[in-house]
C-alpha cells in the first residue's frame, strides 16, 4: 500500500470519528436540553422552617439550605458591608450585610438585611444604616456569595469607599474583628429602613443547550463535506 493510501485512509478515519463524535454531542446537548425542560417546571415554593439549634449543631450545612430560622442576638459592632453589583428588576442596587452574633451559642453569621437601591444616583452609596436596634431576625439559610474571578484578595473593597465590597474577605472579617464567622449566611426575609428582600430567580438558561447542540451539528457537517470532497 502507497504512503499516500495509508494517510487517505488515516484522514478519512479521523474524519469519520469527528463526524461521529459531533453528532453524539449534538444529541447530547438535545437531551439535555430536555432534561432542564423537565426540572426546571416551576413548582409553589415550600417554605421549611427549622430551629436555630438545628443551624448552631448542623453538620451538614447543605441541608439547611432555603431553610427558615428565627434568630435571636445582636449585631457586632454596626458593621455594613455593601455588596456591589447586585442588580434586581435590572436595578443596580448593593446587598446591605452586617455580623451577627446569636445569643446562645455565641456563633457570628453574616446577615444580608436586604436589597438597597441606587440606580444611576451614585451618591446614595454614601447613605449609613443603624442595625444596632434590631435583635431578632426572620432569615433563610444560603450560600455565602461567591468571589468574582480575577478579582485579587487585595482588591476585595472599593480604595475610596471602604464599606463597598466587590466579595466577602472572610479571613480579613476574622482577623480585623476577632471572630470566626459560620459558613452559612443569613437572608433577613423582612427588610426595613428603605431596604427590599432581594429575591433571586434562577435564569432559565435551557436554550444555550439548543445552541451547542446545532454547533455541534455543523462541525458534524462540515467534517461531512470534507469526507464528500475526498471521494470526488
Amino acid at each position: 500500500m502507497k504512503l499516500s493510501d495509508v494517510k487517505n485512509t488515516a484522514f478519512i478515519l479521523i474524519l469519520v470519528t469527528i463526524i461521529i463524535a459531533c453528532f453524539s454531542l449534538g444529541i447530547w446537548q438535545l437531551d439535555r436540553y430536555s432534561q432542564k425542560q423537565q426540572h426546571d417546571t416551576p413548582s409553589a415554593e415550600v417554605d421549611v422552617h427549622v430551629e436555630i439549634a438545628e443551624l448552631t449543631h448542623a453538620k451538614n450545612n447543605e441541608a439547611l439550605l432555603d431553610k427558615t430560622v428565627n434568630i435571636s442576638g445582636s449585631f457586632i459592632n454596626n458593621i455594613i458591608i455593601k455588596l456591589d453589583n447586585k442588580m434586581f428588576n435590572s436595578v443596580y442596587g448593593v446587598d446591605l450585610f452586617s455580623m451577627f452574633r446569636e445569643e446562645t451559642s455565641g456563633k457570628v453569621y453574616l446577615v444580608n438585611m436586604g436589597w438597597f437601591e441606587v440606580g444611576n444616583k451614585r451618591e446614595k452609596l454614601q447613605q449609613n444604616f443603624d442595625f444596632s436596634g434590631i435583635h431578632s431576625l426572620h432569615t433563610k439559610i444560603a450560600k455565602l456569595p461567591s468571589k468574582p474571578p480575577f478579582i485579587s484578595e487585595e482588591n476585595f473593597r472599593d480604595d475610596v469607599q471602604q464599606d463597598l465590597w466587590l466579595f466577602f474577605n472572610k479571613e480579613y472579617l476574622t482577623e480585623h474583628y476577632a471572630s470566626q464567622i459560620e459558613e452559612p449566611i443569613l437572608i433577613n426575609l423582612e427588610p426595613t429602613d428603605q431596604l427590599k428582600y432581594r429575591t433571586i430567580v434562577r435564569e432559565d438558561n435551557s436554550f444555550m443547550h439548543i445552541m451547542y447542540a446545532i454547533q455541534w451539528f455543523l462541525f458534524a457537517l462540515f467534517a461531512l463535506f470534507g469526507l464528500s470532497k475526498i471521494y470526488k
